[in-house]
């Protein structure tokens, strides 16, 4: 692992600006269709719990790649020999997790009385394929393209075009981001939960891109972020 700043700063660059813009704009995109999404399955225009969440997940996902592709068409190498996991990206992985998730629960705690992290109560039988089409997502999707596109790429291009003492800037603006966009993606019902949501993810965005910083590798963010999210999904998964 490795602290060091690369060896020379990078001047401003149009075709970075453009990726930058192009990010936002599939960022943006998504979070639109995400809503027009949400609105047509309460109006019950798309049938099934099982598509429902597919198609949400899809008015996100889409939106994503084509971002990430966009910028990766000229760096596609370089993005993806970053994606190699190390034994320390390991540990700090697990200990970021350790941190978020004991700092949700004290917020959870602090705004409702519980942690949140308990199987929520079921009439009948739980559907089973809903549950893993929505495990799957939470899990193993939905993490790889937001530290991609998060970290491995808006962070990234927008830590080069700050100058070499503002750069930690980018972690603390690409968290921002990230968690504005949960706020505004996520299911919270009420002002404190979308609070606590808002402050989780932020936590969480400031702890892997830091990892992505300190490393110039994606990989141990991924692997963090998984495990975020398997925690929530195996606490809550109905027994």
């Amino acid at each position: 692992m490795t602290t060091q700043p690369e060896a020379a700063p990078a001047e401003p660059s149009t075709a970075r600006q453009r990726d930058l813009v192009a990010l936002l704009a599939a960022l943006a995109l998504a979070v639109v269709l995400a809503r027009i999404v949400s609105t047509l399955t309460l109006r019950g225009a798309v049938p099934g719990p099982v598509l429902q969440v597919l198609v949400g997940d899809v008015a996100v996902w889409v939106p994503l790649v084509f971002g990430i592709v966009w910028v990766v068409r000229r760096t596609g190498r370089d993005l993806f020999g970053r994606f190699r996991v190390e034994l320390g990206d390991l540990v700090f992985a697990l200990g970021i997790v350790i941190l978020t998730r004991v700092f949700d629960a004290v917020l959870a705690l602090a705004f409702t009385g519980t942690t949140g992290l308990v199987p929520p109560p079921s009439l009948g039988t739980p559907d089973v394929g809903l549950l893993l089409v929505s495990a799957v997502g939470i899990v193993l999707v939905s993490p790889v393209l937001e530290e991609t596109f998060f970290r491995g790429l808006f962070q990234r291009l927008l830590a080069t075009e700050l100058t070499p003492r503002t750069r930690w800037l980018a972690v603390l603006l690409t968290a921002f981001l990230f968690a504005l966009a949960h706020l505004f993606l996520g299911s919270a019902t009420t002002t404190l939960g979308g609070f606590q949501v808002f402050l989780t993810t932020f936590v969480l965005g400031v702890l892997t891109g830091t990892l992505v910083a300190m490393t110039n590798r994606v990989g141990g963010a991924i692997v963090a972020h998984v495990l975020f999210n398997l925690v929530a999904v195996v606490a809550t998964w109905p027994r």
